[in-house]
């Protein structure tokens, strides 16, 4: 793993959330925040059994169901029984696997096997995914996927604001629903980001603070495009659990990058972590790891890393739900 790098610039002020100090880290951006809050009355889908096995009442609603009709992918991103990888019905993108040390961060990770191209980001979930551009302090832009949890904040991996190999980040751009030309959502600044200060302090692989919250400078966004839930679910949710992966993969490939996705199920898991047979590439880091339960999209993970045997993601726990929980409606 490699050695985590020295965090310069101003330290902001940390922000306690369930016990887990959180920090900010200063990003440059002309825009400025907009203070009035919107109203989210009306915006809660249907209960159903996503809310079994649910840790403490941790859990938060996805808002899908009635924006810009209904049309979905998960249909055709659903793995074969007991076989790996994903399997589905659109086309695919073959990638050559490159040898990687287990589990290292995956803004410049291994290349997938497979993965699915989604052309048409206005279906349900993909229009609520967004490509991250980022500019380090040092170095040359990177890539990164976040998406939506509220009207204008966006979960994302924390080492896409703090990296171990690069260091910190001075701008992101973000860009929803982007398709490869346009972002039907809008390119947007990051103007304020939250993630754990036990990530400022050691940005390692190994470290499982690795989640962090963005806000964009446009609070309609997700009251159009529509934002995942999330939960921190019991152990016996998991098993066997189906899960999509949506992110944006630059391996071997120039910007600006697409859209793809991958379907597996789960593999093993600590309380910290989710491992996972969905395929993957460097780009995707951030990416939401969810679970559907009828008309509910869940987020039980962000994802951050590949090896040779699985993908990892950041399991959803109470920590990581506290800081989305607070900031979803920043």
């Amino acid at each position: 793993m490699a050695k985590a790098a020295r965090v310069r610039g101003r330290k902001t002020p940390a922000v306690r959330g369930g016990g887990v100090a959180f920090t900010r880290l200063a990003l440059r951006t002309d825009t400025q925040a907009e203070s009035r809050l919107l109203d989210l009355a009306g915006k809660a889908d249907s209960h159903d059994h996503s809310r079994n096995l649910v840790r403490n009442g941790q859990f938060s609603d996805s808002y899908m169901m009635g924006t810009h009709g209904g049309a979905t992918y998960e249909d055709g991103l659903r793995p074969p029984p007991r076989v790996t990888g994903a399997a589905a019905d659109g086309p695919t993108q073959k990638r050559r696997r490159r040898a990687l040390r287990p589990y290292g961060l995956h803004n410049t990770g291994a290349g997938a096997d497979e993965l699915v191209l989604i052309s048409d980001v206005s279906r349900i979930p993909a229009r609520s995914v967004a490509q991250l551009r980022i500019q380090p302090e040092d170095g040359e832009e990177r890539a990164g996927t976040a998406w939506l949890i509220g009207p204008r904040v966006l979960a994302t991996a924390a080492h896409n604001l703090i990296h171990p190999e690069v260091g910190p980040s001075k701008s992101i751009l973000v860009g929803v629903g982007f398709d490869g030309e346009s972002a039907h959502g809008g390119w947007h600044k990051a103007i304020d980001n939250a993630f754990p200060q036990a990530w400022r302090d050691n940005p390692s692989g190994d470290n499982p603070n690795d989640f962090a919250v963005l806000k964009i400078d446009d609070a309609t966004v997700g009251n159009k495009w529509g934002w995942f839930g999330f939960a921190n679910y019991e152990d016996a949710k998991f098993p066997s659990m189906i899960l999509n992966v949506f992110g944006y993969p630059v391996e071997d490939v120039d910007f600006p990058s697409h859209l793809y996705a991958s379907a597996g199920r789960v593999t093993n898991l600590t309380d910290s972590r989710i491992f996972y047979d969905c395929p993957s590439a460097g780009g995707m880091s951030g990416g939401p790891v969810i679970a559907r339960f009828d008309e509910q999209r869940i987020a039980v993970g962000i994802h951050v890393a590949a090896g040779d045997s699985a993908t990892v993601a950041t399991r959803i726990t109470a920590a990581a739900y506290g800081l989305f929980d607070q900031h979803k409606n920043w």
